[in-house]
């Protein structure tokens, strides 16, 4: 009975509770045990009644309330044996059956008893809390993890520690053992997120201790339960700055990029985070294999205040690693609307922009740029250079005009932006520009006359040519 053991809880018997200094049940709740042992199945009933009391080796029943009873039903290797146990006018009967013939109790009832109680107690939760209370009195901390590893049910493993750490106040050295052996002695996952969930307050008063609690978080296999957890001791507890380090570097261990980036956004709205913390955060941020949840949490972190220079950089080179244009342009636009786009970083957000694909996102980048007065004198020569990359004639001749759009631009801009419409390999596109440009530069000026009158030699149709040479000598004409 020591591996292997499932258990089939028959009519809510989960739910049976302690009472007084016994075990007190609704009537007729059953038990039912099933394991297998050298290739034969064995079967173990448990059915119980009323109030019981064992002595303190849980080899024997010291009392039972009136009209209660213990029955044990067990067959295992072809033999069936049965021990009743009931309250006579206060005293214990005992009866003992094998096969359906029923044997004295004394001796071999006796002897079946104290071999197999113990065990049934241990794994059908009979007077849980009560034993758990008594074994740590007696025999501390140790004695507990000893009767903890003999336990096969997680479920009665997890309320064993449920009640210890309820009924008693451990020592740090206690919490310490606790926390090196229960984890491992519970292998389901949701018993034990049940035990983190409630108790974790216990497991962070003290430095050392939390650093074995997020330690033992590593046995939690799913990512819900642990995402679960670690939202718990978020929640319930004013973490101290070692414990949000560790808070976050648990999130290692979550591979969901649903249940991580949640737990990611908790962290970045709290006010404790320190330029180490957000470093920590961004490895795990770049981690994420959801372009949609990575660009989630970027945006975020951008709209943190008091992001520092490193920190900024740190975010520029994460957004490297998405693969969505449309996700790097959100981003790259969020930077720009906070106004952490500068001189100093201008290389690296140069080099982020030059990796989109799309011709309309770059674009959509470069216009709201045209307006962005923190790249300085240097703004217009940047934006003329970055145009370069655009291949596509509408997107071009359409940038072009929101730069022609700003007002004041200066000679030798304006001769720079009529030399750079050669770009334009349409002729309806180009067409359409310089007509524009005749409209809002200064004619009278013969450099840009002469620049507008040479750009028009680009064009190949007639027609179009035509419309622009016409726009040109009007608008001179009225200057």
């Amino acid at each position: 009975m020591k591996k292997y053991i499932q258990f089939l809880l028959v009519m809510a018997a989960v739910m049976l509770l302690p009472a007084y200094n016994g075990f007190a049940v609704k009537p007729d709740k059953e038990i039912t045990i099933s394991w297998n042992s050298n290739w034969n199945r064995e079967n173990l009933k448990i059915s119980s009644n009323g109030d019981i009391e064992f002595n303190d080796s849980y080899t024997d029943i010291t009392s039972i309330s009136d009209g209660g009873y213990l029955k044990i039903s067990m067959v295992s290797f072809g033999m069936k044996r049965k021990l009743y146990v009931s309250s006579d006018n206060g005293r214990v009967a005992y009866r003992y059956f094998e096969g359906n013939k029923e044997v004295n109790f004394e001796p071999k009832g006796r002897e079946w008893m104290k071999k197999v109680l113990p065990d049934v107690i241990r794994n059908s939760g009979l007077d849980l809390e009560n034993r758990v209370n008594k074994i740590y009195e007696k025999k501390g901390i140790t004695g507990f993890l000893s009767e903890l590893e003999k336990t096969d049910s997680d479920y009665f493993s997890s309320r064993m520690v449920e009640y210890l750490l309820k009924n008693n106040k451990l020592k740090k050295s206690e919490l310490q053992s606790l926390l090196r052996e229960f984890p491992y002695r519970i292998d389901s996952d949701y018993e034990l997120s049940q035990i983190f969930k409630k108790y974790n307050p216990v497991f962070l008063e003290d430095a050392e201790v939390s650093a074995d609690f997020f330690q033992s978080l590593a046995e939690l296999s799913s990512n819900y339960e642990l995402s679960q957890v670690l939202s718990s001791v978020y929640k319930l507890n004013d973490l101290t700055n070692e414990n949000f380090t560790f808070f976050i570097g648990a999130f290692d261990d979550i591979s969901s990029d649903y249940e991580k980036s949640n737990l990611m956004k908790l962290a970045l709205h709290d006010d404790r985070l320190t330029n180490e913390q957000l470093t920590i955060l961004l490895k795990e941020v770049e981690d994420l294999s959801s372009d949609y949840e990575k660009s989630q949490i970027i945006k975020s972190l951008l709209n943190a205040d008091g992001l520092s220079t490193k920190n900024l950089n740190e975010i520029i080179e994460l957004t490297h690693s998405l693969s969505s244009d449309y996700e790097r342009t959100q981003i790259i636009g969020t930077m720009i609307k906070r106004g952490l786009l500068n001189t100093s970083n201008l290389d690296e957000f140069n080099e982020l922009i030059e990796e989109i694909s799309s011709e309309y996102s770059y674009t959509q980048i470069l216009n709201e740029l045209i307006g962005y007065e923190a790249l300085g004198t240097g703004r217009f020569n940047y934006l003329i250079k970055a145009s370069d990359n655009i291949s596509s004639s509408y997107e071009l001749s359409r940038f072009y005009n929101s730069l022609l759009n700003q007002e004041e631009l200066s000679v030798e801009q304006q001769l720079e932006l009529i030399f750079k419409s050669e770009n334009i390999s349409s002729n309806y596109e180009l067409a359409q520009f310089l007509t524009r440009a005749s409209q809002k530069m200064d004619l009278s000026n013969e450099k840009i006359y002469d620049a507008l009158i040479n750009a028009t030699q680009e064009i190949s149709s007639e027609y179009e040519y035509g419309k622009v040479m016409k726009a040109i000598y009007s608008h001179r004409k009225d200057r």
